[in-house]
């Protein structure tokens, strides 16, 4: 690493007006490399070098070695596709030519530099990237604002108009048979309003994992929501584990309970069972035709009345936060078939199945 004079003036040139808000994440399997700029960023930036804050995602820019990208791959994907589509930089400093990188390196980093690191070339790109990064956060929330607002105020408009309505019809007839109706209404505010705020609190990036029993989440989701007269088939073995929030992934097997239950009639069977590097929830109902199959993740997008949609932008949401992959297929009989894919499906020591 570079420390001379010349260099030194550009570096607190370009950083004359400190950036402390910004949370910057070093990590480097070389303790020596790791202590120095460390040192060097303390005074500019919130600087952090403990593994803790990879695993809560609470960092702007992470800047690491070849070495700790190896060993905490999974961790920094999982954060990029939670933190989509706002930018989340990773700059990596390597020993070797940019040509001489893996093309899986190349995918997940956003900036290469090389050592001997000249602090004049580091600043500037680091400038850059947090830019970036503030840039896709405030349009992010300026787009996830508009989203809202334009969602709440048509889905809970027509509710509302019927609640009142039927309220007013109550009160000139002296009946009640006007009430269930508007209870109906403001029962369908309640869950639109719950799902907004399960969805707008994004707090599905920060993960307290353990290991869990995929067949006694799957159980216990079921109870979680109303499904009528529709049934439910775990056919899992019980010794099938994983590593997984057992809070957000009962989310992701509630909604996905849910949204079969609101698309077909009651007469309905709900099936949980086991892929060769996952899992799967499939019912017997009418299905989801091929060309809506990436549109219901969408926010706000429901083919049904009574739906929110956010319960499958939710699943999704659980699913890329914990590195897994939901695509929508078709199921034996031609409902919908919800295939989770790239999980690790453990006993319960916690090896993997097979091994």
């Amino acid at each position: 690493m570079s420390h001379n004079s010349s260099h030194a003036q550009s570096w607190e040139t370009e950083h004359e007006h400190p950036t402390d808000d910004m949370r910057l994440l070093l990590l480097f399997s070389h303790d020596r490399n790791r202590e120095i700029l460390s040192k060097k960023l303390t005074p500019y930036y919130d600087v952090s070098t403990s593994t803790d804050t990879l695993d809560d995602g609470s960092f702007d820019l992470c800047i690491l070695d070849e070495g700790s990208l190896k060993t905490h791959r999974r961790t920094l994907v999982a954060h990029k596709h939670a933190e989509e589509p706002v930018f989340l930089p990773y700059l990596l400093v390597a020993r070797t030519d940019v040509d001489q990188l893996d093309t899986s390196v190349l995918e997940l980093v956003d900036e290469i530099i090389t050592v001997p690191i000249l602090l004049e070339e580091l600043g500037p790109r680091l400038k850059s990237l947090l830019r970036n990064r503030r840039l896709a956060q405030e349009l992010s929330e300026r787009d996830e604002l508009e989203q809202m607002a334009a969602i709440i105020s048509h889905d809970l408009r027509n509710p509302l108009n019927v609640a009142r309505g039927n309220l007013e019809l109550g009160r000139e007839t002296q009946s009640d048979e006007y009430l269930q109706t508007t209870e109906d209404a403001l029962e369908r505010m309640n869950s639109l309003i719950e799902d907004l705020l399960s969805f707008a609190k994004q707090e599905y990036s920060n993960l307290n994992v353990d290991l869990v029993s995929l067949g006694s989440i799957a159980s216990r989701s079921w109870d979680l929501v109303e499904t009528g007269d529709a049934e439910l088939a775990v056919e899992l073995p019980r010794d099938v584990f994983l590593m997984a929030d057992s809070s957000r992934l009962q989310k992701l097997f509630a909604n996905l309970y849910r949204n079969a239950y609101e698309h077909n009639d009651d007469h309905l069977t709900v099936a949980v069972g086991l892929l060769e590097d996952g899992f799967y929830v499939a019912d017997d109902g009418v299905g989801i035709p091929e060309e809506d199959r990436l549109t219901v993740f969408e926010r706000g997008y429901s083919t049904n009345d009574d739906g929110t949609g956010f319960g499958l932008p939710i699943v999704k949401r659980v699913a890329d936060a914990h590195s897994w992959s939901v695509v929508i297929t078709e199921s034996e009989s031609g409902g919908a078939k919800f295939d989770v894919t790239g999980v690790e499906l453990l006993d319960q020591s916690g090896t993997p199945l097979g091994e």
